[in-house]
């Protein structure tokens, strides 16, 4: 069975950017047309609880040639309409139609195209086929595609791939380790300055649980220009080769990974996706240290929301930071954090709640603000 390379799996995402008419009278590159006839549109919904709307989401169509001739493609287009509900501090989770939490906008997208890609999918020939169901999506059409292959090969048995490019974190750890299981293959690609990939922040988890990657970009400083699909540097840009294997892949800084920062080195710390997830492994490793290790775990299951949790992380490193001997870890996390922020490497650190609650929030606000230009910019 045979993956879309690269360059057709990002076509087709931009592609995807076209129906948001709801008719699949677009113009589709002959490279597409060769593998690929898309003939199915499907609407779904996005927006807030008082005002949703709809619009053409997921294309779909059945493959063409030897190489792709009994399989299958959905590509959900990306949108801009959720861009503040993804960086909001207040947003909430859900349980998916698997069970597990995953970001509330994103499972509402998905629900409303449930029905017309499940009439697709019990079509006879693709119920009854053994291609393989190609999920794909950039940005926030990335996030919906996760649900989709999920959900596919939940009710379905089929085998899927699932191709992501600048994808934002789907769901909460049950979901991620689930979805990293039951999906047959999941490229994910980004681009290393990208701050859409980094949220949702934690608790929140990217699939595959084991953060492997495709970087197609390594540039590390975080700009919002590097989330684009279409324009430079552009996911279809960047991703334009024949093979996986032409695409430099790693695994990320796990935040299960030990990390101790020493506080006279936090002027090593600049604003990056790498010093995001270093940051956050640290927190959690302080947080585990101090005998907090019960609460980092119900909070990556909890339904809460990002700001409570954080309050309560808050709480627990002021307690922390007052055990014998863990004063100097508790330092050079808040150091390390504060440069990051931007705030200023001479701030003087204080080990009270109200310090260490307002270097949270201003570490996560400006990653947050980062990824909502990002997001804005791809209307």
């Amino acid at each position: 069975m045979t993956e879309l390379s690269p360059r057709l799996a990002s076509q087709l995402a931009l592609l995807s950017y076209q129906i948001e008419q709801g008719t699949t009278d677009i113009e589709v590159p002959r490279f597409i047309r060769n593998n690929f006839t898309l003939n199915n549109v499907q609407r779904g919904t996005s927006g807030g609880f008082f005002y949703r709307v709809e619009t053409g989401f997921a294309l779909i169509g059945h493959g063409n040639g030897e190489t792709y001739k009994n399989d299958h493609v959905i590509a959900i287009r990306g949108t801009n309409t959720k861009a503040d509900a993804i960086t909001d501090i207040t947003c909430h989770s859900t349980n998916s139609d698997s069970g597990n939490s995953v970001h509330k906008g994103f499972q509402s997208t998905f629900s409303s195209l449930r029905d017309g890609i499940k009439t697709y999918m019990d079509k006879p020939d693709v119920l009854n086929g053994n291609g393989v169901i190609h999920c794909v999506g950039h940005s926030l059409g990335g996030a919906v595609a996760t649900l989709v292959a999920d959900w596919i090969k939940v009710t379905y048995n089929k085998t899927v791939y699932l191709y992501t490019f600048g994808s934002p974190r789907v769901g909460k750890k049950d979901f991620a380790t689930k979805a990293s299981t039951r999906i047959d293959k999941i490229f994910r690609c980004v681009h290393a300055s990208d701050p859409v990939t980094k949220v949702p922040v934690w608790p929140y988890f990217h699939a595959p649980i084991n953060g492997t990657e495709f970087i197609s970009l390594k540039v590390q400083d975080i700009n919002p220009a590097t989330h684009s699909m279409e324009f430079n540097p552009g996911y279809v840009t960047t991703a334009a080769h024949d093979q996986w294997d032409n695409i430099s892949s790693q695994k990320g800084i796990s935040i299960s990974q030990r990390v101790i920062l020493n506080y006279e080195d936090r002027l090593h710390a600049f604003y990056s996706t790498h010093w995001a997830d270093k940051i956050m492994a640290a927190l959690i490793t302080a947080l585990c240290d101090g005998g907090y290790t019960a609460l980092v775990g119900s909070l990556q299951a909890s339904a809460a929301a990002i700001g409570t949790v954080y309050d309560l992380m808050a709480q627990a490193v002021t307690k922390v930071a007052a055990l014998a001997g863990y004063d100097e870890q508790v330092r050079g996390l808040l150091g390390h954090m504060i440069v990051f922020a931007g705030l200023g490497a001479g701030i003087p650190i204080k080990l009270t709640y109200s310090f260490i609650k307002w270097v949270f929030e201003n570490t996560i606000a400006r990653l947050l603000k980062t990824a909502r230009i990002a997001l804005q910019a791809i209307a």
